[in-house]
C-alpha cells in the first residue's frame, strides 16, 4: 500500500490579485507533489486562502464591497490561476468556510483545556499589513518595513513563553524541521532570545471568527489561518480523514512568514496535543528587473499576465531552474526568454526532435533494435543511471534546481554522444545499419528517461515527448520503473514528430529587449574568412525589400516549412520558409522581415515559393532579420 505524503502551500491572503511570488511557491508545491506521486506515494496537496483580518476589512471598505464579496472575488482568482497553469490540488480551504470555523473552535478548546490560554490586555504598535504586533519600541514593522499603529485592547493570550525550551528541544531533535539550514539557524536564534506570550484575539475590528463564549472577541488572524492546514483535511469534522493525512510532511512558505510557521505554529500544535509538521520549506522573494515588485512602481507581474502571455511549462521551468529554493530571484522577460530558448527550445526540444526525425527517416518510424555495445554506448547508459540516482537524491532533499542541473548534464551528454557517433553519416552506409540502430535506440531511450525525470517540472512537454516516442504517458501509474533503462520497446511505432518547445521572442509579447544589442556584441562572431569576396555589383544583383507577414501557416506534412503571405507594399507574395521549428505561425503575423524578391520561383513540398525571407543561423536555429523602427513596405535594403 502506498505511503501518504501531505504537503501544503501557504493560505494566500486575498486582499489582491495573485502575482509571480504566489505562482513560484505554488509551482514548487506542484512539482514536489508530482514527484512524490511518481515515487508511488499517496499524495494529498492542499492550498487555500486566508480571508480574515483588519487588512481585508479595510480593503473591502476602500473598494465599496463587503468583506465576503471581496474574498469571494479574489479566492476565485487564485483558483482560476492554478487551473490555468495546470496545477491541481486535492484540497482547497477557505478560512470563511463553516468547516474551518469548526476546526478553529476545536483547536482553541484543546489549547484552553490544557491551560495555555488566558484573558489579559495588550498595548503596542500593530502592523496592519502583517496582521501582527511588533516588538516593543519598534515604530515600523521588522518584516515589511511599513509604519505601525498603536493599539490597546483586551485580548486572549497564548502562553508562548512556556514553549521556549520545548521548541529548542524539538529543533535539536529535528534539525531539518526548517529548510534551508540558514532559516533553521535564524529561527533557533530567535527562540533562544526569549519568547513572550502572544495575543490570539482581537476586539478592535469584526471581520473574523468569533470566540464562541466571548463574541466581542474574534480569533487573531494567524491563529485562524494556520488552522487551515488542519481544517482542509478534516480536523474537527472528519477525524478519520485527518488522521490519515496529518502530520504534514512538508509545508511551503515564503520567508516573510517564517516566524509564524516555525515558532507559533508548532507551539500551538504542541499545546493542542498534535504533532508538528515534519518540514517547513522556505522560499525566497522575487524582484522584477532588480526592484521590489509593486503596483506603484509599475513593475507588478500578475499571475494572470504570466498565464496569458506564456505557456505553463515555460513559467514552471524558469521559476524552478533559475534559483535554488531559499534564495531570492529576479524576474525579467529578457532573462525568461533567454533561459527557456536555451534550455527548452535548443536543448531538450532539439534533442528530441532530431532523434525522432532520424528514427522516422531511417527506420520508418519504428524503434530500432540495438546491436552490440561499442564506443560511448556503455558510458551513456551508465551516466543515465547515475543521473537518475542524483536526481532522486536532490528531489528527495527538495533541491529541485540541483536536480534539474543533473538532468541537463545528461541532455548535454546525449548531444555529445550523437555528435561523436554521427548517425547522419552512419545512415549513408548500409553496412553500418546495425550501428545506426544502436545509436538511435540509446538516444531515444535516454530521451524517454529524461522526459520521465522532467515530468514533475514541465508536464506538458514531457507528455508530448513521450507521446512522440510512442510510449505510455501516465507515469504515475508506471512509477519509478519509468526511470529504469531498457523500457523502450523495440519495433514500437513513434508518434507524429513535432516541435515540443518553439522559441520565444520578446516581440511575441509586444516588448523589446534592451539587452539584445549587448548580447549580440558579446556573442562570439561567426567566422567569415572562408567566404569569397564579392564586388558591389554582385551584391547589387540581390534585391532585398522590406515586407510584412500578413498570414502564416504550416505546410502540410512538414514540421519545418511555413507558407507565408508577405505584403511588399505594391504586391503580396507567397514565400515558403524553413522556420517552422523556431517560430509558431501565430507569432509571425504583422512582423516586418527582409525578403529576397528576385529569386526564381521554386516548389517546396508542392508549394510554390516566390522569394526568400532572410534569417541568421544562430547555432543552427533560424533567427529572422527584422526591423525595430517604422519602415515603408517595399523599401529596398542597400
Amino acid at each position: 500500500m502506498s505511503k501518504k505524503f501531505y504537503l501544503t502551500t501557504p493560505l494566500y491572503y486575498v486582499n489582491g490579485m495573485p502575482h509571480v511570488g504566489h505562482v513560484y511557491t505554488t509551482v514548487i508545491a506542484d512539482a514536489i507533489a508530482r514527484y512524490k506521486r511518481l515515487c508511488g506515494l499517496k499524495v494529498c496537496a492542499l492550498t487555500g486562502t486566508d480571508e480574515h483580518g483588519l487588512k481585508i476589512e479595510r480593503a473591502a471598505r476602500e473598494q465599496e464591497m463587503s468583506p465576503q464579496e471581496l474574498t469571494d472575488k479574489y479566492a476565485g482568482e487564485f483558483k482560476k490561476t492554478w487551473t490555468t497553469l495546470g496545477i491541481e490540488f486535492d484540497e482547497f480551504i477557505r478560512t470563511t468556510e463553516a468547516r474551518h470555523s469548526v476546526a478553529v473552535g476545536e483547536i482553541a478548546k484543546r489549547i484552553k483545556e490544557s491551560g495555555f490560554i488566558y484573558l489579559g490586555e495588550y498595548s503596542g504598535n500593530y502592523c496592519v499589513s502583517c496582521e501582527a504586533y511588533v516588538p516593543e519600541g519598534e515604530k515600523s514593522c521588522p518584516d515589511c518595513g511599513r509604519a505601525t499603529e498603536f493599539m490597546t485592547e483586551e485580548s486572549y493570550f497564548f502562553k508562548l513563553s512556556l514553549f521556549q525550551e520545548k521548541l529548542l528541544s524539538f529543533y535539536e531533535s529535528n534539525p531539518t524541521f526548517v529548510m534551508p539550514q540558514t532559516r533553521m539557524n535564524e529561527i533557533t536564534s530567535f527562540v533562544k532570545g526569549g519568547l513572550r506570550d502572544i495575543s490570539i484575539s482581537r476586539t478592535s475590528f469584526s471581520w473574523g471568527i468569533p470566540i464562541p463564549d466571548d463574541e466581542k472577541h474574534i480569533y487573531y488572524v494567524w491563529f485562524d489561518a494556520l488552522t487551515g492546514y488542519l481544517s482542509g483535511i478534516g480536523f474537527g469534522s472528519d477525524e478519520s480523514k485527518f488522521n490519515k493525512a496529518w502530520p504534514a510532511d512538508v509545508q511551503l512558505i515564503g520567508k516573510d512568514i517564517l516566524r509564524f510557521h516555525a515558532v507559533y505554529w508548532p507551539a500551538f500544535l504542541m499545546a493542542a496535543g498534535l504533532e508538528p509538521p515534519r518540514h517547513i520549506l522556505v522560499n525566497g522573494w522575487w524582484t522584477v528587473n532588480g526592484e521590489k515588485m509593486s503596483k506603484s512602481r509599475g513593475n507588478f507581474i500578475g499571475a494572470d499576465e504570466l498565464a496569458e502571455k506564456l505557456p505553463a511549462d515555460y513559467i514552471r521551468y524558469f521559476l524552478l531552474r533559475e534559483i535554488p529554493i531559499g534564495g531570492d530571484g529576479d524576474f525579467s522577460y529578457e532573462a525568461f526568454v533567454k533561459r527557456v530558448n536555451s534550455d527548452l527550445a535548443n536543448d531538450i526540444g532539439n534533442l528530441a526532435s532530431r532523434t525522432l526525425k532520424m528514427i522516422q527517416n531511417y527506420f520508418d518510424g519504428e524503434i530500432p533494435e540495438p546491436g552490440a555495445s561499442e564506443g560511448g554506448d556503455g558510458e551513456l547508459i551508465s551516466f543515465s543511471k547515475e543521473t537518475v540516482e542524483l536526481y532522486r537524491k536532490n528531489f528527495d532533499n527538495y533541491e529541485i534546481s540541483k536536480g534539474l542541473e543533473n538532468v541537463w548534464e545528461l541532455i548535454s551528454a546525449t548531444n555529445r554522444y550523437l555528435v561523436a557517433n554521427e548517425p547522419w553519416k552512419l545512415a549513408r552506409d548500409q553496412g553500418k545499419k546495425e550501428r545506426l540502430a544502436t545509436v538511435l535506440y540509446n538516444a531515444a531511450e535516454t530521451i524517454r528517461i529524461l522526459a520521465a525525470m522532467l515530468s514533475p517540472i514541465i508536464p506538458d512537454g514531457a507528455v508530448s515527448i513521450l507521446r512522440q516516442l510512442g510510449v505510455k504517458t501516465d507515469l504515475e501509474s508506471i512509477g519509478l520503473s519509468s526511470l529504469l533503462w531498457g523500457s523502450l520497446k523495440v519495433g514500437s511505432k513513434i508518434g507524429e514528430v513535432e516541435p515540443v518547445y518553439p522559441r520565444l521572442d520578446l516581440g511575441d509579447f509586444g516588448m523589446e529587449s534592451p539587452a539584445k544589442a549587448e548580447a549580440k556584441v558579446e556573442r562570439k562572431p561567426a567566422s567569415i574568412k572562408e567566404s569569397p569576396l564579392i564586388s558591389i555589383e554582385d551584391f547589387a544583383k540581390v534585391e532585398m525589400r522590406v515586407g510584412k507577414i500578413v498570414k502564416a501557416e504550416k505546410v502540410p506534412k512538414s514540421s519545418k516549412l511555413l507558407r507565408l503571405i508577405v505584403d511588399l507594399g505594391d504586391e503580396k507574395r507567397q514565400v515558403v520558409a524553413g522556420i517552422g521549428e523556431a517560430y509558431e505561425p501565430k507569432t509571425l503575423k504583422g512582423r516586418l522581415v527582409a525578403v529576397v524578391t528576385n529569386l526564381k520561383p521554386a516548389k517546396l513540398m508542392g508549394v510554390e515559393s516566390n522569394g526568400m525571407v532572410v534569417a541568421a543561423s544562430d547555432e543552427g536555429n533560424p533567427v529572422l532579420v527584422t526591423f525595430n523602427e517604422d519602415v515603408t513596405l517595399g523599401a529596398r535594403l542597400r
